[in-house]
């Protein structure tokens, strides 16, 4: 009896090990003779693997060099890369067309993404600051072709997934999401489930960003000595259903950052629409924090600017800056960001090249009721130590006692701004300042530039008007003037 037991226990451990070796045998030929790849990359538009060397002699244990994923839809394009990478697979899932990874461990994450473009919309300025993506076109535009019939349950059945969870990958030294980059060193974990045609879903997942620098496009400087956090989760949906915008419906998440901002000259291709003013100067720190739920933000940014520096045509006022991006909401899809509450304020300021160059202004300035929704209109609210700066606004020689009022302390001011396509508008401008007043309006539109302006003080007026490239000033009749032609709104904008 006791000879009978070892035998069938000496026969079930040589079987163990039989399996072992088959399973492991398997899996080693199935990652190393090309099966997977030729499995998995049925519709290499959608989805497509590679890698550069990879061996599995322990069933459902691969270690993989080089590993790559790219995959499209109808709204992005996308990469990783895994410089090494420990994954660990459920070898019965194989035989279901997935590729289940229950825990992966990587080195070296490169991550792309980049949405697609309508010629219409395209961008040179824009896509020469996204990633380009070995393996697609570029630009990556969004085709409109007539929808095809969707794929029946045989050409489905064809389709791998790839469902990944418990990854770490770390250290991920590059991301690159449009067009904000992060170089560093950065901690990746979570998952995510793709099924070309099918299903896709990310998260939980979570990116730390231990330490490093956040850059507009290849290598403008946007944060140094930057850290923070972003997480976020999708919502289960059908790549083929969810198009354009709509899948922020399917996003919530939040993400927080923080650092230097050492060069402010990435503003300028956020207002290269404008003509003026230029950005420059750096220094100081900022932070950014907001939360979505399923495309819904809301957060707030603050910031402290050791040097910024505005350039115009007529000269350059620099200063002190500092202040609070407030979000009380941003329907991310339809493009609306509500800027209320948001402020800045001035200090140290000295003009350079203008006609009167001073020195140690400050101004506060605060969006009273803002957004962004194609263009960025806002009711401001103004104070500021005196107007000084203001010269550049004026291409006349203003009479002296017009010029003291640009000298008085004080001043207050409010008004309506437009800024849209190469546009700049400000209207119902009320400001005051010791005895004096201004009243006004302004439109500065491609070829357009016009613009009028009441001074007063007591029983002195002068009315300022402005057109093209000239400006006139009006000593007689200047009230009478700028209530009927002069006072008159702009004209409504087209890009409105």
């Amino acid at each position: 009896m006791k000879l009978r037991r070892r035998t069938i226990g000496i026969a079930l451990a040589v079987l163990v090990v039989l399996l072992i070796f088959v399973g492991g045998l398997g899996t080693h030929l199935i990652v190393t003779t090309g099966l997977l790849r030729k499995w998995v990359n049925t519709d290499p538009e959608k989805l497509f693997l590679d890698y550069d060397s990879a061996s599995a002699w322990v069933p459902g244990i691969i270690r993989i060099r080089g590993l790559a994923v790219r995959g499209s839809d109808d709204n992005v394009q996308w990469r990783f890369r895994m410089e090494a990478a420990t994954i660990s697979i459920s070898l019965p899932d194989l035989l279901r067309r997935q590729v289940h990874a229950t825990r992966v461990r990587a080195e070296g994450l490169v991550f792309r993404l980049r949405e697609k473009v309508r010629k219409a919309d395209f961008s040179q300025a824009h896509e020469k600051r996204v990633p380009e993506i070995p393996g697609f076109s570029d630009p990556p535009w969004k085709t409109f072709e007539p929808e095809p019939p969707p794929p029946s349950a045989r050409e489905r059945s064809r389709y791998w997934t790839i469902h990944v969870e418990n990854l770490v990958a770390d250290p991920a030294p590059d991301i690159w999401v449009e067009l904000y980059r992060f170089r560093g060193h950065a901690r990746v974990t979570g998952g995510f489930s793709l099924r070309p045609h099918t299903r896709a879903s990310i998260g939980p997942a979570a990116v730390e960003f231990v330490s490093g620098r956040f850059e507009l496009g290849p290598s403008e400087s946007l944060l140094a000595s930057a850290s923070g956090k972003a997480d976020c989760r999708f919502d289960e949906f059908e790549p083929d259903e969810v198009r354009g915008d709509a899948i922020w419906k399917k996003i919530s998440g939040a993400i927080r950052i923080e650092g230097r901002p050492d060069d402010l000259r990435f503003f300028n291709h956020f207002l290269r629409r404008t003509p003026e003013p230029r950005l420059s100067g750096g220094g100081g720190k900022a932070r950014f924090e907001v939360e979505f739920d399923h495309g819904i933000g809301k957060g707030a940014g603050d910031f402290q600017f050791t040097r910024a520096a505005f350039r115009y045509p007529e000269g350059t006022v620099a200063g002190r800056a500092a202040g609070r991006l407030a979000i009380p909401r941003w329907d991310v899809e339809n493009g609306n960001l509500d800027v209320s509450g948001s402020r800045v304020e001035l200090t140290g300021v000295t003009t350079e090249g203008t006609r009167h160059d001073e020195r140690d202004w400050w101004g506060r300035f605060e969006i009273v009721s803002g957004r962004f929704h194609g263009d960025f209109a806002a009711q401001t609210s103004v104070a500021c130590r005196d107007a000084r700066p203001l010269y550049t606004l004026f291409a006349a020689k203003l009479p002296g006692w017009a010029e003291g009022l640009l000298k008085m302390e004080g001043i207050q001011a409010t008004g309506r701004v437009r800024l849209g396509s190469r546009s700049v508008e400000v209207e119902n401008l009320e400001a005051s300042g010791g005895k004096f007043t201004i009243a006004g309006r302004y439109r500065d539109r491609k070829d357009v530039r016009d613009g009028a302006f009441l001074l007063e003080t007591g029983i002195l007026a002068v009315g300022v008007s402005i057109e093209g490239d000239q400006s006139h000033v009006k000593l007689l009749g200047a009230r009478k003037w700028f209530e009927g032609a002069g006072a008159a709104p702009a004209r409504p904008s087209s890009d409105r």
